[in-house]
C-alpha cells in the first residue's frame, strides 16, 4: 500500500508541470474559485501543440537514462508520444491539466494574497479528501501571468516534493520551459532493474526502503509548435 501511495505522490507531483497560462490579465480575484478559474482560462487560447521534451531522472534505485521525446496534444484529451526505444512516460504529466482535477474533492484555502507575501503570488492550500495518504498541496499562482510557478506537496507520513516551473513566451502564450521536481521522501523506492522471469516487475528485494530518499526529475521543453491544426489521425497511428 505504501508503495502505491508513493508512486501516486510522484504522479501528483508531475500533474502541475504542463499547466498553460492565459494571454491577458483582468481584475485580480479575491476568492479561491475565481483564482482557479483564472488559471483554467489560460487553456482557452490553446487548441493543440507539439514540443520536444528531455526528461532526466536522478533518483536512487530508479535507473532511467535521459530521454528525448516528442509530444503532441490536442484539446480536450488527445495525447501522443514519439520516442526512440522504450520509455515509461506518465501521460498525466504532459497533458494540459485542468484545475478542476486539482480542486475536485478537495478543500481549498487561500493562505495569502500577492500583497501579503514576498513572492507576489496567490498561495493556496488544497486538502484532497480522497487521498490515500494525509497530504496538503500548496500552489503559488502568479498574479500577472496566472501560471502556477511553484507547488509543494507535503505528506507527513511519506515526505514532500517541490515543483519549480519556469516559463517562456511562445507566440503570446506562456508555456513551460523548464520544470524541476525535488523529492525528499522518508522512504526509498525499491530498486528497479530490467524485468526478468524471476522479477517480472523489475523490483529488487535487496533495497532498503527504510532509508530516506532524495532526488530530482528535470524536464525541459523546446521547439513548441502551437495551434497548427493537428489532425485527429495523428493520434490514431
Amino acid at each position: 500500500m505504501k508503495r502505491v501511495c508513493l508512486f501516486r505522490l510522484l504522479t501528483l507531483s508531475i500533474l502541475l508541470i504542463i499547466l498553460l497560462p492565459e494571454r491577458g490579465q483582468a481584475k485580480q480575484p479575491t476568492d479561491t474559485n475565481s483564482i482557479l478559474e483564472k488559471v483554467q482560462s489560460r487553456l482557452d487560447s490553446v487548441s493543440d501543440y507539439s514540443a520536444m521534451v528531455k526528461v532526466v531522472v536522478d533518483i536512487p534505485n530508479l535507473r532511467m537514462p535521459a530521454k528525448e521525446l516528442q509530444i503532441f496534444y490536442k484539446r480536450p484529451d488527445k495525447f501522443k508520444v514519439k520516442t526512440a526505444g522504450f520509455a515509461i512516460i506518465p501521460k498525466i504529466g504532459f497533458i494540459p491539466s485542468q484545475t478542476d482535477l486539482l480542486s475536485r474533492n478537495s478543500t481549498v484555502e487561500l493562505r495569502s494574497t500577492p500583497d501579503q507575501n514576498e513572492s507576489k503570488s496567490y498561495v493556496l492550500d488544497l486538502h484532497p479528501a480522497d487521498s490515500l495518504v494525509n497530504m496538503v498541496m500548496t500552489i503559488w499562482v502568479n498574479a500577472k501571468r496566472w501560471t502556477i510557478d511553484k507547488v509543494l506537496i507535503n505528506a507527513p507520513d511519506m515526505g514532500e516534493s517541490v515543483i519549480i516551473i519556469q516559463y517562456v513566451d511562445v507566440s503570446g502564450v506562456w508555456l513551460p520551459e523548464a520544470t524541476t521536481v525535488y523529492l525528499n521522501m522518508l522512504q526509498s523506492i525499491p530498486e528497479m532493474r530490467r524485468p526478468s522471469i524471476e522479477k517480472p516487475a523489475g523490483f529488487s528485494n535487496n533495497s532498503s526502503r527504510n532509508e530516506p530518499m532524495s532526488g530530482t526529475i528535470s524536464i525541459r521543453f523546446k521547439d513548441y509548435q502551437l495551434n497548427r491544426g493537428l489532425e485527429d489521425k495523428l493520434f490514431d497511428e
